[in-house]
């Protein structure tokens, strides 16, 4: 057993719906094939922090560096913070004026705190696809604390009905010069600071902790806040329930599904030779 391609010197992975299997966490085969492998790995997603390093654990990497809430808060290996990128306290207030009105979940997630007004049904599926509790606040109290702290905003996550959320899109369209609107479905909207993608990101991170560039990664993903991580990775593999365009933006396009141990077939066929 040896690593057949010196080239990639580097994996990087985005979490739900690429590395994670239908019962979110880390198969045997998934395992196994990160240790085989032997490559620094990076973890990529729009997770908080916490949300992160238990996988870590499970795939014997902790302590390295990973990026969370796709790009807007970077950690290095010893846990330092290597960049934050945050947006203003004052889109928040706008946020709260329309939930108010509105019955979607919102949770708001700065640094690696999770605040939300009550565990709802939302609620309940964030705890369990993340293992991670929130403080459960409402969120105009959350503004006060946020102020009264000095603190940003990392990721703002509404999760509800679609036309709520199509509604507050439209409330936010002039603010796209400060935050991105990201859907991962039609029930959930993402609003994270401008201009940060994972690609952005893991480039920070090479240059501050390695001594080679982005094309020597090969990176993994299945959505579009994938898109710039695989365009621009050495090797970018979309797995088999990615989305149209991520294929279309790949190196490869694996056959299989998250479900179907989509990461562990790859690395087995580009990075490791019996």
């Amino acid at each position: 057993m040896y690593i057949c391609d010196m080239k990639y010197k580097l994996i990087c992975t985005d979490i739900d719906g690429t590395l994670l299997n239908a019962d979110r966490w880390l198969s045997d085969a998934t395992v196994s094939a990160f240790a085989k492998a032997k490559l620094p790995t990076i973890l990529a997603s729009s997770r908080m922090p916490s949300a992160l390093t238990y996988i870590q654990k499970g795939l014997n990497i902790f302590n390295s560096p990973l990026i969370a809430y796709n790009g807007g808060l970077i950690l290095g290996s010893d846990g330092r913070v290597v960049q934050s990128n945050t947006f203003d306290l004052s889109i928040l207030e706008i946020v709260i004026a329309h939930q108010t009105k509105n019955e979607y979940n919102l949770s708001i997630y700065s640094n690696d705190d999770w605040f939300t007004a009550q565990e709802d049904y939302w609620t309940k599926r964030e705890i369990n696809n993340t293992r991670r509790q929130p403080t459960l606040q409402n969120p105009s109290e959350t503004l006060q604390r946020l102020t009264q702290q000095k603190r940003g905003i990392h990721k703002l996550m509404c999760m509800g009905d679609e036309k709520e959320l199509d509604d507050l899109v439209k409330v936010l369209d002039n603010f796209k010069n400060q935050v991105h609107l990201y859907r991962s479905k039609n029930t959930y909207l993402e609003i994270t600071p401008r201009n940060i993608d994972k690609a952005k990101a893991l480039s920070i991170l090479l240059q501050e902790e390695f001594d080679f560039g982005i094309e020597a990664v090969m990176a993994f993903g299945d959505n579009h806040n994938d898109d710039e991580l695989i365009k621009q990775a050495g090797l970018g593999v979309a797995v088999g329930n990615a989305t149209a365009t991520l294929k279309s933006l790949a190196d490869y396009v694996s056959p299989y599904s998250n479900k179907e141990d989509a990461v562990a077939i790859a690395i087995n066929k580009f990075l490791i030779a019996n």
